[in-house]
């Protein structure tokens, strides 16, 4: 018989729709057989005009092998059209007439008379012409082999199921069995062989003539691929669970399955949920003890059941009104009633698994009278929770069945909760402590809901409630909290609470809204207060400590608990917390006065979505924007350097002054090559008083004379001099200093062996240049700057961390001591969690500190005409010697490192392992550096020499950077042998002499420079060059990108190329590696940068020894 999703499947929803449409309205005429199978039907079906369909059905009438209709629809697209399915909808209520029955044999003949009847006014009609004729039949012909699938072409094919249920010694036992085809459908006998077939794509016959190749076939409807995708799956899981059995085992598959049955697929209940899912609305057959019930339909929901409670002579007759409910698994999950599947919730199953229980052997059951009040008290409860219960009325004069409601009274009993409870049924009230039984007044026996009443008792045990006289009491003040908070909560809705006289309305309230408010006040301080509503400033306190005890709430003196599980609390607590507010720094009038430095911090804390709200007066708001926005700062560049500064130096210029104006100090971290030493002449420019002392200037011994060739270039009007000379001549400059310069340079060396000489001086500002000299806070040189007395400080470094977080907080302890804390304190608060934990909350934190005082500009944000820079790693081979000397050395030093690490572990080894390392490294470059009388030759040397004579040779100039300067010598004996010019510079070159031979590189003398990487790296500006080479890699690559930016910087007017010599298969690779790999500290909080190789885990550092 024709079913409606075989029917669906051929046609798309909308046709399927429209064609059960016509169906209903009557549209199809004329339905006739045609030839002797009696499986082809003809008929005309009425639409915007009348149109002529054939089908022609499977040999059992199950399928449907071909279709035609002359409408235009049907020959545009593919699939049935909606004259089809009417036809097919008729042929189907035939076939459904003649299934069940519902036709006589007289009425049947009926319907033939009919039938013949309408083919003979059909011959009656004119006859077409020849031509029409063939015609008719050439289209015909061609639609028909069309249909049908040609060789290799795929098929649409189905799966269709049908459910059978059987009680077997007791249980229900679900499988299902399916039917296959592209047209006809065939018994699927063996669903094991079936699933092994499509998976392998081979042929699967298809009745006793015909096969189909499971390779060539796509699923006609997703009904069926789910179905196939559950069998699939099901025999996957029992292959996973059931161990395999060996070759020769009963079973093709190696396992014994439990699940298939030759053509049966068994059903647990896990898998009929499945199935159902993939069913989902869609109807199939169903089969329960042998009798056929057609198409059931899927349901999700519980089913309406009825149970009626009647009177017999005082006894009691219970009836379940539904005689079709089965249960198709033992938790009645699924139950199956009136031609559907439903599928229910648990606590549906749970209810209606004792009353399955109790009719499934009867359709009616006695209840004594004796055992009715017990019925009514212990069954009825669980009946209605299942079905729709009616009760006989002549029950409701011997009972009172009224629902049970309760009243709950609160009040304190010492720090936690004393409960009085009462029970009632309508005007019978008791109290379960003190009375026995309710009252009775009408004769009437009360049927008390004991399940109802225990849920009540039950939920007080829980939180810790116990019987004490008359009422229920907890004393812990951790239960009380969570039963106010969550026990009343979980009560029945027929619970009425009440709450005593003394007892606070709302005992458990929310943190109250606690807003901050900040000022500037006439001292430079941010005055910070909070509104707490009806909370003062200790309480407040309290409550954070209570929180951060992690404690769920807090209990103020009136004895109500404040929750501290919300949002506010976190926000409340990191306000506090971050900004350092504690009890002792409450003032008059519950003010809190803190430092104007943090004035940044405090805005940036409270602009998050869930952050304090933070109300800021005008000042604090002018002062956050000028900051933030020095751009737009009204301070005028001097006049003489107006045309001179770019505008992010403008920027630069501006911030500075902005700072010094507000007494807070900053770190200018323009990358290399962005004039900040001329944004820092603007600043003291500008700042020039003659009242005013002077400013000190901390250099590098290197820069100390450019600092003052580059004021006397752009600001002559200031008076400078360079603390140098003998001791003498040093103090005799310092004793006379206020009347006789504005600006005063010194180095970091002099400024350490003077420092006694400067501890009388009060500068105008003091002004460090290439900072991370004083990364280290235990250094001399760190400690003397420290000391130096001034209005302001100012700091400029292109890389404020190299390694550590602590390299930071040392400038900042320079800049504004205190405001990162102390360093034990910031390495407990920021830089342990950073490091070690990886803390994304912590890093977000210290950036918002640290960033409002770091102005960072890269160059190719800025400097849009800056030509481009092209790195390049050259990767070179050992000469046979030196690989054969690296080798050995290699063996050697991985010995010496276990045996190290073996001696005195790995945290007191590095200095000994760097050294190793370095040895290594030396070879890479030239053994000669490692080893006296070695004439092997250098693979890297020789790689140089081809480029650079190349490069000479086509007009580039070069800077050749190592930080062996022994390998700088080798290369300048390389070089004077190529007949190559060159300038050297080392860490022994005198601070004048740097500046001539950086004069005469850019004016155009030697077309190469020899520089130290540790000596040079810094401070140099050498744009002539258009070319870098990294002859060795340093340890830290930002020390590299600082010396590559000697010459890419502003004032280069060519494209630089920057080249790492690189030596193959040895460690160099790996550190390169390495570096590459992993991101540094400098990364997260100021630019893009990598590790450093002091700073790697053991583990990497064992793999550095490690062979390929």
């Amino acid at each position: 018989m024709l079913r409606d999703m075989m029917i669906h499947t051929v046609a798309s929803d909308q046709s399927y729709s429209r064609g059960v449409r016509y169906y209903q309205q009557g549209r199809v005429e004329e339905l006739e057989p045609v030839g002797k199978t009696g499986r082809t039907y003809q008929a005309q079906v009425s639409g915007s005009s009348r149109y002529h369909v054939k089908v022609s059905l499977s040999k059992d009438g199950n399928g449907i092998e071909q279709y035609d209709c002359d409408c235009p629809a049907a020959q545009q697209y593919i699939g049935a059209c909606k004259h089809v399915v009417a036809v097919l909808k008729v042929i189907q209520e035939e076939q459904e007439q003649q299934e069940t029955g519902e036709k006589s044999p007289a009425a049947l003949e009926t319907v033939i008379e009919k039938l013949r009847a309408a083919y003979d006014v059909r011959r009656q009609q004119p006859a077409r012409s020849a031509g029409s004729r063939r015609m008719f039949h050439f289209f015909a012909e061609a639609d028909h082999q069309e249909y049908r699938p040609q060789s290799g072409e795929r098929q649409g094919a189905y799966l269709i199921p049908r459910l059978f249920v059987e009680d077997m010694y007791g249980r229900t036992q679900c499988w299902l069995e399916f039917r296959f085809g592209t047209g006809r459908l065939y018994v699927v006998r063996n669903l094991l062989s079936f699933l092994q077939a499509k998976e392998r794509g081979e042929d699967w016959a298809l009745g006793q003539s015909g096969s189909v190749n499971l390779s060539r076939i796509f699923w006609a409807d997703p009904v069926s691929e789910k179905l196939c995708a559950l069998l699939q799956d099901a025999r996957r899981e029992e292959e996973n669970v059931i161990p395999y059995r060996p070759a020769g085992g009963y079973h093709y598959t190696g396992y014994d399955s439990y699940l298939f049955e030759q053509k049966r697929f068994k059903l647990s209940p896990e898998h009929l949920g499945r199935f159902l899912a993939v069913m989902g609305d869609t109807s199939f057959e169903m089969r329960i003890n042998g009798a056929e019930l057609g198409d059931v339909r899927p349901v999700s929901g519980a089913p309406t059941l009825g149970v009626r409670v009647q009177d017999d002579g005082g006894n009691g007759q219970v009836r379940l009104d539904t005689d079709d409910l089965l249960p198709l698994d033992d938790g009645c999950r699924y139950l199956y009633h009136d031609q559907c599947i439903y599928t229910v919730e648990p606590k549906f199953a749970r209810a209606v698994r004792p009353l399955w229980q109790s009719f499934s052997a009867a359709s009616h059951i006695e209840v004594s009278e004796a055992d009715m009040g017990r019925f009514f008290e212990e069954v009825l409860p669980m009946l209605e929770r299942a079905a729709e219960v009616q009760v006989d009325p002549v029950f409701l004069e011997r009972y009172r069945l009224q629902p049970l409601t309760a009243e709950l009274y609160i009040d304190y009993a010492g720090d936690g909760v004393a409960v009085q409870v009462f029970l009632c049924y309508g005007d019978a009230r008791y109290n379960p402590l003190s009375d026995k039984e309710p009252p009775l007044r009408d004769g009437r026996r009360l049927v008390r809901d004991l399940r109802g009443e225990q849920e009540i008792l039950g939920r007080l045990k829980h939180y810790g409630f116990r019987p004490e006289r008359d009422r229920f009491v907890q004393k812990k003040e951790e239960e009380s909290y969570d039963f106010l908070t969550e026990g009343l909560s979980e009560l029945p809705d027929w619970v009425d609470v009440y709450y005593a006289d003394s007892f606070v309305k709302r005992p458990v309230r929310p943190m109250p809204k606690v807003t901050a408010g900040v000022r500037v006040s006439e001292t430079d301080l941010l005055e910070v207060t909070f509104d707490m509503k009806n909370l003062d400033f200790q309480e407040l306190m309290d409550i954070l400590d209570s929180y951060h005890q992690k404690r769920r709430y807090h209990r103020l003196k009136d004895r109500t608990f404040v929750t501290l599980e919300d949002q506010q609390m976190q926000a409340l607590a990191d306000f506090v917390d971050h900004v350092g507010i504690t009890r002792k720094q409450e003032g008059t009038a519950g003010v809190v006065e803190l430092p104007l430095s943090h004035a940044m911090y405090l805005d940036e804390l409270s602009r998050g979505e869930d952050s304090l709200h933070l109300e800021r007066s005008r000042a604090f708001r002018a002062l956050v924007r000028d900051i933030r926005h020095p751009e737009e700062a009204e301070t005028e560049v001097p006049e003489s350097l107006a045309g001179v500064l770019r505008d992010y130096q403008e920027t630069g210029f501006r911030w500075l002054t902005t700072l010094a104006s507000h007494h807070l100090g900053g770190i200018l971290a323009d990358d290399m090559g962005l004039g900040k030493t001329l944004q820092v002449i603007a600043f003291l420019l500008s700042q020039q008083n003659d009242t005013d002392p002077p400013s000190l200037v901390v250099a590098p011994t290197s820069l100390m004379y450019n600092w003052l060739d580059e004021i006397q270039r752009f600001a002559p009007q200031l008076r400078a001099s360079a603390v140098a000379g003998t001791k003498a001549e040093r103090e005799t400059l310092l004793a006379a200093v206020d009347e006789k310069c504005d600006v005063l340079i010194t180095t970091y060396n002099l400024l350490k062996r003077d420092i006694a000489s400067y501890e009388n001086i009060r500068f105008r500002y003091c002004i460090l240049d290439e900072a991370q000299h004083i990364k280290n806070p235990v250094t001399q040189n760190a400690r003397a700057v420290k000391k130096v007395r001034a209005g302001g400080y100012f700091a400029l470094t292109g890389t404020p961390i190299e390694n550590t977080l602590t390299e930071l907080w040392s400038i900042f302890d320079f800049l504004m001591p205190g405001y990162l804390l102390t360093h034990k304190k910031f390495k407990t608060h920021f830089e342990t969690p950073i490091v070690r934990d990886q803390d994304e909350r912590t890093m977000k934190d210290l950036r918002r500190h640290v960033m409002p005082f770091i102005l960072r500009r890269m160059k190719k944000d800025v400097l849009t005409e800056l030509p481009d820079k092209v790195e390049r790693r050259m990767v070179n081979e050992m000469t046979p010697k030196q690989e054969k000397v690296y080798q050995a050395w290699f063996i050697r030093s991985q010995k010496e490192f276990a045996a190290e690490l073996r001696a005195n572990g790995f945290g007191d080894s590095r200095i000994k392992i760097l050294a190793i390392l370095t040895r290594l490294r030396q070879i890479a470059c030239d053994p000669s550096l490692f080893l006296e009388g070695y004439e092997g030759g250098s693979g890297k040397l020789d790689m140089l020499e081809e480029v650079v004579g190349e490069a000479v040779e086509s007009g580039h100039r070069l800077l050749i950077f190592s930080q062996f300067t022994t390998m700088l010598a080798h290369i300048g004996e390389r070089l004077r042998r190529l007949g190559i010019s060159y300038h050297y510079l080392d860490g022994s070159t005198p601070a004048l002499e740097r500046i001539r031979l950086v004069k005469s590189f850019n004016q155009g003398g030697a077309p190469i420079f020899l520089i130290s990487l540790k000596a040079g790296g810094t401070g140099l500006n050498l744009t002539g060059a258009d070319m870098v080479i990294h002859f060795d890699p340093w340890w830290n690559p930002a020390v590299e990108d600082q010396a590559t930016d000697r010459a890419y910087r502003l004032g280069q007017k060519n494209n630089v190329q920057v080249l790492k010599f690189i030596t193959k298969n040895t460690v160099e690779e790996k550190i390169y590696e390495l570096q590459e790999r992993k991101k540094s500290l400098i990364d997260q909080m100021i630019q893009p940068g990598e590790n450093f190789l002091t700073k790697l885990s053991e583990e990497e550092i064992r793999d550095l020894f490690a062979r390929r």
